[in-house]
This record gives structure tokens, C-alpha cells and sequence, in this order.
């Protein structure tokens, strides 16, 4: 690096800060990449380049056993289980509502927390929040079916002390969850150039995650049907517990995080290292004057339909158990299949995307509008069978967009600001939980299916917000062409 360095002074004739930054920049990470790769085999599903395999790794192990810990501690049987304690919907709703609100009073801290302090004692805070999120939890589910019996045997409404115990534990959680993905998707971020084929990554780790969103509900499933395939409280525990044991193992992962230089990790630094000029590349000055736009309208648009979606999604549960007759294990399984429908889903639009001329935008709102459909037409159907399809196809083409709004959002944020971004991202899923109670209250009041149809008109109102993005958002044909052309 040194002799590299001291070739660009004397062959410029001056000390061209510029050229100094270029040599020292193409040499420095590429010694420590031979370093890296030497001192082990890379394995073949990672891609070469990447600044840190370490995070990559622990960042898909991560969200692997959290969505585990989210489909099994808070899914669709944790739903009907707070109906069970409760009675109504409206109080699912307020408890759902409490991680969400929870995130929304706490994003921006943790957003800049993540961008202004060390991520490494950050994420060893968010591991002691995990395992007192875990124990109350645990603690608070397991306790349910007696706090529902009084003093003579019958069964009425749980009291404060174990209301206030459950309401402290969701807040937790919301804080845990929300600072811990804000912390690990910036590392991860910062651990993938964009030469690194960054999108293809983001699309791996959705589709690692959704087989693990299959997988709990699936592991719910055999416990259920071991535990009598009722919805008894004593029995739902026995498939909600399971969930809260898995949360100590993400804390512990937790604590093997490494912080990325962010002198490598910057964006404004990758024409460097992928051997070319900043300012000689027209790709990286495409849409310059207006990129600064792309991640607010992603924020506003997600942010509606999360609002929408929380009015929906915490009450799908409740409404195939209500109207259609299902099951504990008929509701697991429907929620195991879901995710699985989810990764198809992705693979496909991973390939239209790959494929389109005009950009990723048109194809992904192409499938969410799609999903709008299939949702509307579930309000009509009368047929379980017919219910269970388009449910399975609108949980698919709606979600199948994930990875590469988190893509397009690491593209276009630099790195000292991922951690707010991806607080305020995290957000977007937890505020689903905090519209849940203006949902609960739609579902007393005017029932299932006028609430769903309702939703359907918000989702349309975020599709629109999207429109703006895709003369912003280029194609990956554009910046080839545009990058061949320089």
C-alpha cells in the first residue's frame, strides 16, 4: 500500500489527494480481504468481496431465529389467546398495540444511537433486553390460564398485576426488536459493497427468513396437535412457550458482532474500489439531484401501509376461527404455508425484476397491487377452501417486495445514516401492532370483512406513493449501459 501510494505522488508530480485516496483505497481492503479469505475457506453460497463474512453470517442467523421467535411467541395462536383472556377485540388490538407504540416513541433514539455510537456495546444492550423481554414473556403466557380464575374457580378477567405484566413485556420487546434489527441490518449493510451483489443478498436473507416464518408455525402445529388441538389456554401455552425459549439464543449472537471501518463500508468510496473515478461514471451520478427523495417516499408509503396492514393481519386469525370453523392446527398450518407461498413469491419477482426494462418499481407494484385484489376478493368469498387460496396469494405477491425496498434503501442511504433509516424501517413493522387497536374497535363495530375491504382502500392510497420512484429507482440495464458508455 505504502510503495502503491508513493507511485501516485511522484507519477502525478503533486500530492493529489484524490489519487492518494484512489491507490490507498483499491489496495488497503483488498490486503484484508487476502488476509480474511486465507485464514479460511469462504463458503460457496457468499459472495467474494464482502468486508465482513462474520456479520453476514450472524445477521442471517439472526433473523432466522428471530422470525422463529415472532411466528411461534406472537402469532396467530398468541392472538386468540389474548381473545381467550380477554373476550373482545378490541382489548387484542390495545395489548398488540403496545410493541408498536413502543417503537414509534423509541425509532429515532435508537436510530441514532446506532449511527453515533459504538454498534458492538449497542448490541450487547439490546441482548440484556432480549432475555428480560424473554423471561416476562414467558413468564406472563405461562401464568394466563390461572390469572383468568378467581378466588372460587370461575373464570373472569385477568387483573392489573397481570395485565401490567404483559404490557411490560410487549413494550420490551418492541424496544429489543426494534434496536436490535436497526444494529444488525446497518452492520450488515456496511458488510456488503454494492459490488458485492448486494440485492441478491437481501433476497437470500428473505428467503432464509420466511422458510424460518414457515418453520414456527409448523413447530406450533406439533405441539398443538400433541396438546389436544383445542383452544384451551393450558394448551395454546404449550405452542406460544416454545418461542420465548428461542430468544436467549439471538442474545447471544448478539455479542459476536464486529464493527466494519466505516472508511470500507462507505458508499461514496465504492467507484474506488470497484477501480474507477467518482466523477467519471455517470451510474453513480444518475438521479444524483433527486436521490436524496427515495428513502422518505419509501418511509411515508410503507408507514400507510402498515397502518393498513395492522388493521388486518393481527385479525386474519380471529376471522378464520369465527367464520370458517378452523382449527389450532389448521390455523398453524395455514400460517407454515404462508411463508413458504412468501419465497416463491420472491424468486419470481426476483426474476421479473432482473428482466424488467423500466426498472424494479413497475414489477413490484404490479404484485402488491395484485395482492390488493386478491384481498378484496377474500371479503366475497364464502368457501374456506376459496378463503385459504387467496389468503396464501395475497400474503405472497404483498410481501414479496420486502427485500428489495430494503435494497433499494441501503442503495440509497449512506452508511452514517443506515441505523436511523433502518429504526424508522423497523417501525414501519412494529406500527402495524400500533393501528391494531384502531382495527380491534372496526371489528367490534362494523365486523371482519367490511374492516378487511376498508384496509384494501389504504393499500391502494400507499401504491400510489410509489409512482414517484420509478423514474428515481433505475434499472439494472440503465446502470450497466450508463456504466459500459463511461
Amino acid at each position: 500500500a505504502v510503495k502503491t501510494v508513493h507511485t501516485a505522488l511522484h507519477s502525478t508530480g503533486s500530492q493529489d489527494l484524490s489519487c492518494v485516496l484512489e491507490a490507498a483505497t483499491l489496495v488497503a481492503p483488498s490486503s484484508k480481504n487476502m488476509v480474511s479469505l486465507s485464514a479460511r475457506r469462504r463458503p460457496q453460497w457468499l459472495p467474494a468481496g464482502l468486508l465482513s463474512e462474520r456479520n453476514v453470517v450472524l445477521t442471517l442467523l439472526f433473523a432466522v431465529l428471530g422470525s422463529l421467535t415472532s411466528t411461534i411467541a406472537h402469532g396467530h395462536i398468541f392472538t386468540v389467546y389474548i381473545f381467550e383472556l380477554y373476550g373482545d377485540n378490541a382489548s387484542v388490538g390495545l395489548t398488540e398495540s403496545i410493541a408498536g407504540v413502543t417503537a414509534l416513541v423509541t425509532a429515532l433514539p435508537i436510530g441514532f444511537a446506532v449511527d453515533n455510537m459504538a454498534r458492538k456495546p449497542l448490541l450487547r444492550t439490546c441482548a440484556c433486553l432480549g432475555l428480560i423481554a424473554a423471561l416476562l414473556g414467558g413468564l406472563a403466557v405461562a401464568i394466563g390460564p390461572f390469572a383468568v380464575l378467581d378466588s372460587d374457580g370461575n373464570k373472569s378477567r385477568p387483573g392489573a398485576a397481570f395485565t401490567a405484566l404483559l404490557l411490560v413485556s410487549l413494550a420490551i420487546w418492541g424496544v429489543f426488536f426494534n434496536a436490535s434489527s436497526s444494529a444488525t441490518l446497518a452492520i450488515f449493510a456496511d458488510s456488503i459493497p454494492k459490488g458485492s451483489k448486494r440485492q441478491e443478498l437481501y433476497a437470500q436473507k428473505s428467503t432464509l427468513t420466511l422458510f424460518a416464518i414457515a418453520l414456527g408455525p409448523a413447530i406450533a402445529l406439533a405441539l398443538t396437535a400433541f396438546a389436544g388441538n383445542s383452544w384451551r389456554l393450558d394448551q395454546m401455552v404449550i405452542a406460544i412457550l416454545p418461542g420465548f425459549f428461542i430468544m436467549p439464543f439471538m442474545c447471544v449472537l448478539l455479542l459476536f458482532f464486529e464493527d466494519v471501518e466505516n472508511l470500507i463500508a462507505n458508499d461514496n468510496l465504492e467507484p474506488l474500489l470497484n477501480g474507477q473515478r467518482k466523477d467519471d461514471s455517470k451510474a453513480q451520478t444518475m438521479h444524483k439531484e433527486h436521490a436524496w427523495v427515495v428513502p422518505y417516499v419509501i418511509l411515508v408509503a410503507e408507514l400507510i401501509t402498515a397502518v393498513g396492514a395492522g388493521m388486518t393481519v393481527k385479525f386474519f386469525g380471529l376471522w378464520f376461527k369465527a367464520e370458517f370453523g378452523f382449527s389450532p392446527a389448521g390455523l398453524a398450518a395455514l400460517q407454515a404455508v404462508a411463508p413458504l407461498a412468501i419465497a416463491a413469491a420472491v424468486q419470481v419477482l426476483q426474476s421479473a425484476v432482473k428482466r424488467s426494462p423500466v426498472g424494479p418499481i413497475p414489477v413490484m407494484l404490479s404484485f402488491w397491487f395484485s395482492s390488493i385484489v386478491c384481498l378484496v376478493l377474500m371479503t366475497c368469498a364464502t368457501h374456506w377452501q376459496s378463503v385459504a387460496i387467496l389468503h396464501l396469494l395475497r400474503t405472497a405477491l404483498a410481501n414479496s417486495k420486502e427485500p428489495f425496498t430494503r435494497a433499494i434503501l441501503a442503495d440509497f442511504v449512506p452508511s452514517s445514516k443506515r441505523g436511523r433509516w433502518n429504526a424508522l424501517h423497523s417501525l414501519t413493522g412494529m406500527t402495524w401492532n400500533g393501528s391494531a387497536a384502531v382495527g380491534g374497535v372496526l371489528c367490534d363495530r362494523f365486523g371482519y370483512g367490511k374492516t378487511f375491504a376498508f384496509t384494501a382502500g389504504i393499500y391502494c392510497l400507499a401504491c400510489l406513493c410509489w409512482l414517484p420512484l420509478i423514474k428515481l429507482v433505475p434499472s439494472a440495464h440503465d446502470c450497466k449501459s450508463l456504466a459500459k458508455d463511461s
